[in-house]
């Protein structure tokens, strides 16, 4: 067991000692029988521990923290009422008789709804609001420092996107290409100027937002590819497909142009045709993504370090934007290299 699971592990432990001794000293004070009042809070702490945990662990990150109050606020009544009468059942019926040797004397002068049953309800209430407030400060806390991570992380990513995705590498190559263009086919050298021109607007002036319009994003992935396309002889070289409409959806901007881009830098300019192929399947709350390229491994002496690097980014900000929401697979092999993303969209 690792140390933080051992600390977790005291806590815990620390936190039902208080509770007992609390309750035990607080109800001891009228009544005087401090000992017989810890062995019915003792009796009954099985069940309070089991109905604590099942709030802090379900009903609260499945239901409130998910904002399904629907759902949540019936379950919260329901379960806690059942809580309670279980316990006063076993208060009655086992604790009392076997603890107080008088108990027959004045059992009929108890019932569910006096004082000893309102006092399962404050003392259950009191244990599951403190557990409560405990598991919402730590989510609390954990979000902020998310947060905090994310605008670390994007703030030191963002010129890394800036070098990775429009770098002056990539400009020199597109703009001789348009030079070239300019002389054979002076309407296409004027959509890639186009093109171009909006793949800088996007990233320079919508892409330092949290969320963007996915149709942005898939445009922007269009332009990319198109500019692109005109590198190579043959435009069937590279097939982009978009299949559902992005409308009305948000994402996080420049997730996708990463392994785009390492595609086209790591893919096979041999015989094989689409040597790469960028499909983007859009569902109302989901979005795949799979980008295939065929690589050739006598090439590639050197491994090239920034994929590694580029690969961690986007890993880290999917962590931090859609945690428990996406899933990343990567195949590799001799011929190809191939990744799959899905997000799932609230």
């Amino acid at each position: 067991m690792t140390r933080n699971k051992l600390l977790r592990l005291f806590f815990h432990v620390l936190f039902w000692i208080f509770i007992i001794s609390f309750f035990t000293f607080i109800y001891g004070i009228r009544s005087g029988k401090y000992f017989e009042l810890f062995e019915i809070l003792l009796g009954t702490l099985p069940l309070d521990m089991l109905y604590t945990y099942f709030l802090i662990y379900f009903l609260i990150p499945e239901l409130l923290l998910k904002k399904r109050y629907f759902w949540f606020i019936p379950s919260f009544i329901l379960s806690f009422t059942v809580v309670v009468i279980i316990e006063w059942t076993i208060n009655y019926f086992i604790l009392y008789p076997a603890i107080y040797s008088d108990y027959n004397n004045w059992k009929d002068t108890i019932s569910y709804f006096s004082g000893s049953g309102l006092m399962i309800y404050v003392s259950l209430g009191f244990v599951i609001l403190l557990a409560s407030a405990i598991k919402l400060s730590r989510h609390w806390l954990q979000s902020q420092q998310d947060k905090a991570d994310l605008e670390i992380q994007n703030r030191k990513s963002e010129l890394a996107l800036l070098r990775s995705q429009v770098n002056p590498h990539f400009l020199f190559n597109t703009l001789n290409n348009i030079d070239t263009l300019i002389r054979k086919d002076p309407d296409k050298a004027s959509d890639s100027v186009l093109k171009l021109s909006e793949i800088m607007r996007y990233f320079i002036y919508e892409a330092t937002t949290d969320k963007v319009p996915l149709e942005n994003e898939v445009d922007y992935l269009h332009n990319f590819i198109e500019l692109q396309r005109i590198r190579h002889k043959d435009p069937g070289f590279i097939r982009f497909q978009v299949s559902g409409s992005p409308g009305g959806l948000l994402i996080a901007p420049m997730l996708f142009i990463p392994f785009v881009e390492n595609a086209f830098k790591h893919g096979s300019k041999g015989s094989k045709i689409p040597a790469v192929t960028v499909d983007l399947l859009i569902q109302p709350r989901e979005i795949h993504f799979e980008v295939v390229n065929f690589v050739e491994r006598h090439h590639e002496q050197i491994k090239d370090e920034g994929r590694g690097i580029g690969l961690t980014n986007v890993i880290r900000r999917l962590d931090l934007i859609y945690p428990d929401l996406y899933t990343l697979s990567i195949d590799e092999d001799e011929e190809k290299y191939m990744i799959v993303l899905d997000i799932k969209l609230l």
